[in-house]
């Protein structure tokens, strides 16, 4: 088994617990302080739950060894690690909104959700750091703290996020050259096809000036890379050229659309972690500048 598919077990997790948090929240009892006990003790049981699980069906199948460190920077141009920064900042927020909905103040939704976050993923690098086949990474740990750092530092700064993470995925040639590695289908392939993954920081020009409107308006920034059939660049494969993309192009912040129905308020959360598909402008490493009508 590679590190990428590794990676796939450890955003399952994640999204796990996402699940159990939310259930809490749909769930739990009406009073104030009922919510506070189920999130407190939801939170803590969700992830312990996650680091024991994922020890048994992952972890304990493979070789362990003395704490080591894995130094896999070079990687897939990044892109895997900009992954980190974006799956800690969307368990970071998800899980402020959690506590917020429990009743804490917005800062201190905040930390907790955050530190809470920010513990859990860094209990799953130091199993990696156990393991024969990976080990400690300090690129996906520094990836982590800056994307539990973005969202952290803009609640207590700014009260909002100014600056948004976001994701989006478009299926590459690439995948169906090696599908173990890259993913045997189109879900996989969301999840381990680097090729297909762009990263966004999306930032509310409202927020940055009042003047500019509508409110939701977004100027979103990409990052992706494209010609990797494996994890570092070998010129004397074919089609293995790692070139990485830029993007630059609008975007809405759903959260910032008027309404007063809480599904819709709900579902504008959700989206939110997506850039919205519109036109944007690319360049790439190699010198080609070209127009995407349809961004994602």
């Amino acid at each position: 088994m590679n590190k990428v598919f590794s990676s796939v077990r450890k955003k399952a997790f994640g999204l796990s617990i996402l699940f159990s948090l939310s259930i809490n929240s749909i769930y739990g009892q009406d009073s104030l302080k009922q919510r506070r006990v189920a999130v407190e003790v939801g939170t803590v049981a969700a992830y312990s739950a996650a680091i024991v699980g994922l020890h048994q069906l992952w972890y304990k199948d493979y070789d362990q060894s003395s704490f080591h460190i894995f130094n896999d920077n070079a990687q897939w141009l990044q892109v895997d690690k900009l992954g980190h920064v974006y799956s800690t900042y969307i368990l970071s927020r998800s899980s402020a909104a959690t506590f917020k909905w429990a009743g804490y103040s917005k800062e201190k939704a905040a930390i907790y959700g955050a530190g809470g976050s920010f513990a859990f993923l860094t209990a799953i690098e130091i199993m990696d750091g156990y393991s024969a086949e990976w080990g400690f990474s300090w690129g996906d740990f520094t990836s982590n703290l800056l994307g539990n750092g973005l969202f952290l530092g803009q609640e207590l700064l700014f009260e909002k996020q100014v600056m948004r993470l976001k994701f989006s995925y478009t299926p590459s040639p690439y995948r169906e050259m090696r599908t173990q590695l890259l993913g045997e289908n189109e879900l996989q392939g969301v999840l381990k096809d680097y090729n297909g993954q762009t990263y966004w920081a999306s930032f509310n020009l409202n927020a940055i000036s009042s003047k500019i409107k509508p409110k939701w308006l977004n100027l979103a920034v990409g990052f992706g890379g494209d010609g990797m059939v494996q994890a570092r660049r070998n010129d004397e494969l074919a089609f293995n050229s790692h070139r990485r993309q830029f993007y630059l192009g609008p975007d809405i912040d759903f959260e910032r659309i008027p309404t007063n129905k809480k599904w819709v308020k709900t579902v504008f959360f959700l989206l939110n972690v997506l850039k919205a598909p519109l036109p944007a402008i690319e360049y790439r490493q190699d010198g080609l500048v070209r127009m995407n009508w349809i961004a994602f």
